[in-house]
């Protein structure tokens, strides 16, 4: 069974085309250094050091549920902070996100694989009368955007706490992490530092340091950097339901009106609705990703895609209300082979760097029994299930399009309460 599961892309940059498997070789990470001493050096890592008052960052005033889910973040980095000085908590976090293939260490399970260091993070959060399990029994976010016309979108968010480590594929393992609580700082004054993170680390001598730090140092680092987050739980994603067998030759269809003519399509315009912003409540621009995969019916060749390398300097940023032309579009060929099961499945969402990876939909036995291609599982790095923009997820499978129907229509706009759209393609 060929999975197929997708992390962000942007709009700017990255084309829509058949993406296969990321196949990461994290055993590399767990065969490396076996001197498990901490190494005190930061490998591309500014030293910006943190000018605002974190307790104020935490608050937000229009959303309760994110002002008490800043808190829980906060709290459990500061009772973690200490141990991120032991190297055998730091092999422990690292293999746990490994293992997730999340690139997410859910620290409940620290409760069976360390409960000493699970006993430790407790005794610290009972300083202030918490604890993972009580953060977790009350770790919930109201849906702020929800539609009373589509129940699901009012339903309550549930999650639980998590380390998440955006770089886990190339980080040196002995080096010291750098720990963030995901308190984002606030841009309003200074657009350089939109959506940067509080962040500490410790020097050799054991000194602490505050600095902010953003996605531009998470790509090029190898310091692990651990993320508190509020995670989906595990098993969110549907499991796959095995390989299916090509289709037979008597399945292609007739090509000749223009199915493999499209080169690749392209974004005209694209808007969201006022009040659908992601972003925090006061300063920042909601920044608009499009998740997108062509899977092609008994096709399973594809480039590969590393989810750790998706940072555009064109990256569309835009206020609710303002639709954005032309200049913003996809590039990337489409191949559509003239299989009739090719199909295109996709979603827009607000993208957050430092988040865990949601839920953006699923399409289960996508050519039946007949094809080889058998599930699409779209992720994205987001704060909340909710912050996609244009399919609820759990509708995906039935938003699906031929190929060759964009061939057969000169303009698409897709619209709906939140946002829209506006796709055409390019032929030969």
């Amino acid at each position: 069974m060929k999975k197929l599961i997708y992390g962000s892309l942007f709009l700017a940059i990255v084309g829509i085309g058949i993406v296969g498997c990321k196949k990461k070789n994290l055993t590399e990470i767990t065969k490396r250094n076996e001197n498990r001493d901490i190494v005190y050096s930061l490998d591309k890592i500014p030293v910006l050091k943190n000018e605002q008052d974190v307790n104020t960052l935490l608050l937000n005033p229009n959303d309760k549920d994110e002002e008490k889910l800043n808190k829980y973040l906060y709290e459990i980095g500061l009772a973690i902070k200490p141990l991120i000085k032991e190297s055998n908590f730091n092999q422990i976090i690292i293999d746990l996100a490994i293992n997730s293939g999340s690139e997410t260490a859910y620290l409940l399970d620290l409760k069976d694989k360390s409960p000493y260091y699970f006993n430790l993070i407790n005794e610290n959060l009972a300083k202030v009368n918490l604890s993972l399990e009580g953060i977790a029994n009350d770790m919930t976010h109201t849906p702020l955007t929800g539609n009373p016309k589509y129940p699901e979108t009012m339903e309550v968010e549930k999650y639980v706490p998590a380390i998440f480590i955006p770089n886990l594929i190339s980080v040196d393992r002995v080096k010291q992490p750098l720990l963030s609580p995901n308190v984002e700082v606030n841009a309003e004054n200074n657009s350089e530092i939109e959506n940067y993170i509080v962040t500490w680390y410790f020097n050799d001598a054991g000194e602490e340091f505050e600095i902010i730090l953003g996605e531009e140092t998470s790509l090029v680092t190898t310091n692990p950097l651990f993320l508190i987050d509020h995670a989906s739980p595990k098993g969110y994603l549907p499991q796959s339901n095995g390989n299916k067998p090509k289709p037979a030759n008597d399945e292609v269809i007739n090509t000749e009106k223009g199915f493999n003519d499209i080169t690749n399509l392209r974004i005209k315009q694209v808007g969201i609705k006022p009040g659908y912003s992601y972003e925090s409540w006061s300063w920042d621009k909601s920044e608009l990703a499009l998740i997108v995969v062509n899977a092609n019916f008994g096709v399973n060749s594809s480039p590969e895609f590393n989810d750790n390398n998706d940072l555009s300097t064109t990256l569309i940023k835009m206020h609710p209300g303002v639709l954005d032309f032309n200049h913003h579009f996809v590039t990337n060929y489409i191949p559509s082979y003239g299989y009739n099961g090719s199909r295109v499945y996709w979603n827009t969402f607000e993208r957050d760097w430092n988040r865990s990876k949601k839920d953006l939909g699923y399409a289960l036995n996508v050519f039946g029994s007949s094809g080889n291609i058998d599930d699409v599982i779209l992720t994205g790095r987001m704060r909340y299930n909710g912050d996609w923009y244009m399919w609820i997820p759990s509708t995906l499978s039935q938003h699906r399009y031929p190929v060759v129907w964009y061939q057969w229509e000169t303009e698409v706009n897709w619209n709906n309460w939140k946002s829209n759209i506006n796709i055409y393609p390019i032929v030969y």
